[in-house]
């Protein structure tokens, strides 16, 4: 079967079968009636956000992957960073497995990684198979920018995509490329993403200056996500050089590390892409991630920090407290937090969380790529490239700021010294960890590091019950990608991805 594109105003949802369109919420637009007025364009732009962002959808419909994002579950759940928390430990059992590397085709987080990514992806190619110059009214600059975001948007959906499942569907109407039965290879998926950033590079500002546009994509943000593509393939002075045109933006270190996820600091200068996120509006603009990470009684609790996690942060290190909270902290209503409430290890996530009623309103923007990450990116490749001195010199631009709030400035988070290879790699893996905790990066620096077959191994002290190293039989090379969801292989003919 071939994909027909629909219009959908709200958010979009790649279904396998053209019979079988999801209207989210309501009302399904034709092409021939919706491009016709420049807040048709605005709108449709807006939608291809919605995906991105950790907002209640309208229906608790785990099973068919449509509640939330999973990304969290993939990046932090499936490390050694987080277990599935929850009522029990039957509650989302799909999570468990995907922690315990028991996961079938079926599971409703795989499911999801793919249906958000392809909602996405239909949007943007939504508005790039219109001609905005011909609607009246319509600003050209505006156009322009509008084309340059869902380039970027587009690009940034199918990295997503191609680093979960590999071979996938590549669509892009305006080169004719629309059969969805089709696993285009990976080498031709990354050509696709590197041609639409570059697109959106030329296409996109630098900044946007005013609260109702902030978190729309930039030129910096296009080439942030390239840099990223890059690392990814381990291409590193290709990476390098578009952190050059990234640090050529106005990006700044944030003063304390905490306020890029407390709604202080969201415009301050650190963040590079972020979902945004506005509590108390109707419809409901707010993260859903309130609730999930809130503690058992006060939300759900469905991630859980690790004991070896925080076993990772060096003494003083003031981005524990910034990132997790355990016996003896102030919750966010200012009351004693009780490791009680979390039964399974006694912590809780604090990053993104903020203190709202309804809980599941956040009002804090969910963190896809800021400046420290861009640094320790920078760091990554001069140390692979035998480059130590500049390695240890982006390392110490993220320890310096962590170091300044230590709990004893002059003995905690000393700079790194060491010259030795992998010794330097050592401690930039360790400086990411620690920095982007519970940000949805940890089980893929672990795939690309070649450690997860390490971590992430069976584990003699296993303790299923309280989630302590239970990664099942262990991580293996096949899970370094998903399994193609079995609708997309039951009704389309994809062909399952190995192991699986």
């Amino acid at each position: 079967m071939k994909k027909i594109f629909a219009i959908i105003v709200a958010a979009f949802t790649f279904t396998s079968c053209s019979k079988q369109l999801e209207k989210y919420p309501q009302g399904k637009l034709t092409e021939d009636n919706v491009f016709t007025q420049p807040n048709d364009f605005l709108m449709a732009i807006d939608a291809a956000y919605v995906p991105l962002t950790n907002r209640f959808r309208g229906e608790w419909d785990w099973d068919n992957g449509s509640s939330i994002p999973r990304d969290w579950v993939i990046g932090d759940v499936m490390s050694d960073d987080a277990v599935k928390g929850g009522g029990s430990l039957g509650d989302q059992e799909d999570m468990r497995r995907m922690q315990t590397f028991s996961i079938f085709p079926e599971n409703n987080n795989v499911v999801g990684v793919w249906r958000f990514n392809y909602k996405g992806i239909d949007a943007a190619n939504t508005l790039l198979t219109q001609d905005g110059s011909k609607v009246p009214g319509l600003d050209a600059a505006l156009w322009k920018r509008m084309q340059g975001e869902a380039y970027f948007l587009r690009a940034f959906y199918y990295f997503r995509l191609v680093v979960n499942f590999g071979d996938i569907p590549l669509l892009i109407p305006e080169k004719q490329l629309k059969d969805n039965t089709v696993r285009t290879p990976v080498a031709q998926v990354y050509e696709q993403i590197e041609s639409d950033l570059k697109q959106a590079i030329s296409l996109l500002p630098l900044a946007y200056n005013d609260n109702d546009n902030y978190h729309r994509a930039t030129s910096g943000a296009a080439h942030a996500l390239l840099a990223k593509t890059y690392l990814y393939r381990s291409r590193w002075q290709d990476c390098l050089n578009e952190i050059v045109e990234v640090e050529k933006n106005n990006y700044i270190l944030t003063d304390k590390f905490e306020d890029n996820f407390n709604g202080v600091g969201e415009r301050a200068g650190e963040i590079i892409f972020a979902a945004r996120h506005d509590a108390g509006k109707a419809p409901s603009q707010g993260s859903i991630l309130n609730a999930v990470f809130a503690p058992q009684g006060k939300g759900w609790g469905f991630e859980i920090p690790t004991q070896d996690l925080v076993n990772e942060f060096e003494t003083g290190d003031p981005r524990r407290a910034a990132t997790l909270f355990m016996q003896g902290d102030k919750y966010l209503d200012g009351s004693n937090y009780d490791p009680a409430w979390s039964p399974l290890t006694g912590y809780n996530v604090r990053k993104f969380m903020s203190n709202v009623s309804p809980i599941d309103d956040g009002g804090v923007d969910f963190v896809y790529i800021r400046l420290a990450d861009v640094i320790l990116w920078k760091a990554e490749c001069h140390a692979n490239l035998n480059m130590p001195d500049q390695a240890k010199a982006d390392l110490e631009r993220v320890r310096a700021r962590a170091r300044k709030y230590a709990a004893n400035p002059a003995a905690n988070l000393p700079a790194v010294t060491t010259s030795d290879k992998a010794a330097l790699l050592k401690a930039i893996q360790h400086e990411r960890r620690v920095e982007l905790a519970f940000e949805g990066h940890r089980y893929y620096d672990l795939v690309r590091w070649d450690l997860a077959k390490t971590v992430l191994a069976k584990a003699a002290d296993a303790d299923p019950l309280k989630g302590y190293h239970d990664y099942g039989n262990g991580w293996q090379s096949f899970n370094k990608l998903l399994p193609i969801p079995q609708r997309e292989t039951d009704l389309l003919g994809l062909k399952q991805n190995p192991g699986y």
